[in-house]
């Protein structure tokens, strides 16, 4: 038999072999696949000439399969359920993931976000490992670049086309210091935070913040007496000094109530960060990334219910 090229063959005939292969029966054959009885015969026809063999010969007790014919069985009813896995759309059992979850962020979502969304997935991925990618600010290469599953973060680019935004929840700002600070007993005035000085998160992208833009707008300007890169270490030093820091409220709360610290309603209107959760457009329609998406967006939920 002459070489035949998987282009040259319609590969529909398979479809039809399986069928007169379970019916030996060509009107039978011809019922299952819906089509007319002749239709039926010169598929049988194509079929003989394609693989160079009867496949199907008559004898007293009907149609009986060649030796070609059987060898044919179990090869291409495998062929056709292959075809049909590959078709059907993929399904996702978390509970059987023993890969890693990969979520860019800086330190407010380590400490505010990752663990309630390793709470929420605790029970269906018990053998999954989270790791925190350090997002570079106001950069969104982590995912371009496929390093991380998923960024979380405030003010994220929309510029990237490639990439998918989902607004989460805001954070409003307060004042942080010291339990035994001076202003830490009643309101929190202008005066009082102009006239203390401050520890600020410095991330290295810029000079300045949006708070200190603000100020100048009003006319005054706060003393900044430490730059830290450092969320969480930077916070917890305020307990021994005079310094204040003004930040997200789910961050203060974070350590209030176990780092001697208070929180204070700020002096004047800020506008809160917004929150958001970004990922690759291509895995837009993935199972396993939808349900981890899924999962970091119930975590936040309860702060979107509080902004």
């Amino acid at each position: 038999m002459s070489e035949k090229h998987i282009e040259d063959v319609d590969l529909n005939l398979l479809i039809a072999l399986d069928v007169l292969l379970k019916e030996r029966h060509i009107t039978n054959s011809a019922i299952r696949l819906k089509i007319s009885q002749p239709a039926m015969s010169r598929t049988l026809t194509r079929l003989r000439d394609t693989f160079n063999d009867p496949l199907l010969v008559r004898s007293s007790a009907g149609y009986v399969a060649t030796a070609r014919a059987e060898s044919l069985v179990e090869p291409v009813k495998s062929i056709l359920q292959q075809i049909q896995r590959t078709l059907t759309k993929p399904t996702y059992d978390p509970t059987m993931e023993t890969g890693e979850f990969r979520v860019s962020t800086l330190g407010y979502g380590e400490v505010v976000v990752i663990p309630k969304f390793m709470e929420a997935i605790s029970n269906e991925t018990p053998n999954v490992e989270i790791v925190i990618i350090n997002r570079s600010v106001y950069s969104v290469d982590e995912i371009l670049e496929g390093k991380a599953d998923i960024l979380f973060g405030a003010r994220l680019p929309v510029t990237a086309q490639a990439c998918v935004i989902e607004p989460l929840y805001e954070d409003k700002f307060v004042c942080v210091m010291s339990e035994c600070h001076p202003l830490a007993k009643g309101k929190l005035t202008l005066e009082g935070y102009l006239e203390y000085p401050h520890s600020i998160i410095h991330t290295g992208e810029r000079p300045g913040s949006h708070i200190d833009s603000l100020l100048r707008k009003l006319g005054h300007m706060r003393k900044i007496r430490k730059r830290s890169p450092h969320w969480t270490a930077s916070l917890m030093s305020l307990a021994t000094t005079d310094l204040l820091q003004t930040v997200p409220e789910q961050m203060a709360k974070s350590f209030a109530n176990t780092e001697g610290l208070v929180i204070k309603e700020l002096p004047f209107q800020l506008e809160a960060s917004k929150f958001e959760l970004m990922w690759h457009s291509r895995f837009n329609e993935d199972p396993r990334h939808k349900w981890l998406r899924t999962k970091f967006i119930e975590a936040t939920a309860s702060f979107a219910t509080q902004s």
